[in-house]
């Protein structure tokens, strides 16, 4: 769960309008812009980031829609940017969300936000975090001007922040020797360079037996996996060595589920043992192979898996997997447990997962649904539901709001589009 620096939170419950602002929940945001209600619940999601995992959860189109219904000024915003943006240190990421909303109302017509952005990249401290992400959102034209104000602050720049080989600074090369001789001690990492092979080209043989060695280096372990897993022909005799590998300490590094992975369906004799004990190095890998190659003889072990995320749940990931895999067995028995974390869960990057297989294992239950989750957070919920949803006036509306809306992502566009031409 994120936390801020300087405080503790939880998640409101989900069956209340803050909790499920704070998921992201389609529905929620469907209320707050028929309503235009509850302007302090929004504006406590803006200053909050309440995403579970930042690298893959979506909120910013969301939040700016919602900013844009309640008619929230961007002064909070603005003030939140400067505020963190003057201290070091972990701050709950409200300096990053409050840059990419900037930079999305900009997008939406709002000069306020265009403005404040540009003015921090001329006085603020984080100025070339917020100028690279004003470079990869707006159109050239509404940053390129600001190459003499960049030159001006190179000097006391700090290098390592640069990101070269993304805009702005391959569009500026060559126009001022300050910003040059900036990208220019940027140095990015050197990659990391896999191990020679002592067997490169050698028999499969000899790659199984350097697997087989309990003495192997890891990196010389995690090159031999390497060859495996871009081999176009999977070798079914890793099986033999998987258990052996994957009891070391440093399993997760050595790329042995990727190079297992490879194997499809040939793993799942190897899965079904697995998968008998939770406590099995692959037993995570053995439920995933199961969801995506097993039988209806398989299920109890997934229905299994599935208490156990329920158990022992402190990260909400995973349930995905088992959704994909309920709806491709037709497990209907499932489908209220899906429909509950389609809800609850912070999570919101797995809720696509949950919709699809919901509209396999229980269609007539879920399509009512569906127009709400147009105004979902995630991108892909929100093209199921464009593919999905029934047809009425008020859905036409938000197909057409999703159609014509400059932050929309292009696939739920097109399917926005799509769907409002075939009606």
């Amino acid at each position: 769960m994120t936390e801020d620096a300087d405080d503790h939170w939880h998640y409101a419950s989900a069956t209340t309008l803050r909790g499920a602002l704070q998921r992201g929940q389609g529905a929620a945001g469907a209320r707050v812009a028929a309503r235009g209600a509850a302007p302090e619940l929004v504006l406590d999601c803006v200053r909050r980031d309440y995403r579970w995992d930042r690298q893959v959860d979506e909120r910013t189109t969301y939040l700016v829609r919602l900013v844009l219904d309640v008619g929230l000024p961007v002064d909070p915003i603005v003030d939140q940017l400067w505020r963190t943006g003057r201290t070091s240190g972990y701050d709950g990421n409200r300096f990053g969300q409050s840059v990419d909303l900037l930079a999305a109302l900009a997008r939406t017509g709002v000069p306020a936000a265009k403005d404040a952005l540009r003015r921090y990249v001329g006085e603020g401290e984080q100025w070339i975090e917020v100028l690279q992400a004003v470079a990869g959102a707006w159109p050239g034209e509404w940053w390129d001007d600001l190459a003499p104000i960049v030159a001006g602050r190179a000097a006391d720049a700090a290098p390592e922040e640069v990101f070269a080989g993304q805009d702005p600074w391959p569009a500026w090369a060559g126009r001022d020797r300050r910003i040059d001789v900036l990208v220019g001690r940027a140095r990015p990492a050197p990659a990391r360079r896999c191990p020679s092979l002592p067997h490169r080209g050698a028999p499969v043989d000899g790659l199984l037996g350097l697997l087989a060695d309990p003495d192997a280096h890891p990196e010389l372990l995690s090159a031999v996996l390497h060859e495996f897993a871009r081999h176009r022909d999977p070798e079914p005799r890793l099986l033999e060595v998987a258990d052996r590998l994957a009891a070391r300490p440093d399993a997760r590094r050595i790329g042995l589920v990727r190079a297992l992975a490879k194997l499809g369906p040939r793993t799942v004799r190897h899965a079904r043992q697995w998968a008998r004990s939770p406590a099995h190095p692959l037993w995570w890998t053995a439920v995933v192979t199961l969801t995506e190659h097993g039988t209806v003889a398989d299920v109890p072990a997934l229905l299994a898996a599935l208490d156990r995320l329920d158990r022992d749940r402190d990260d909400w990931c995973g349930y995905d997997a088992l959704a994909r895999g309920f709806a491709r067995l037709g497990v209907t028995e499932a489908a209220p447990r899906l429909r509950s974390l389609w809800h609850r869960s912070p999570h919101s990057y797995e809720r696509a997962a949950y919709v699809e297989a919901l509209l396999t294992l229980d269609p007539d239950a879920t399509r009512p649904l569906l127009p709400d989750a147009l105004a979902d957070c995630e991108g892909d919920v929100r093209m199921v539901a464009a593919r999905h949803t029934p047809l009425t006036g008020e859905v036409r509306r938000r197909l057409g709001r999703l159609r014509d809306c400059p932050l929309e992502n292009a696939d739920v566009r097109a399917a926005a589009a799509r769907r409002l031409a075939s009606a």
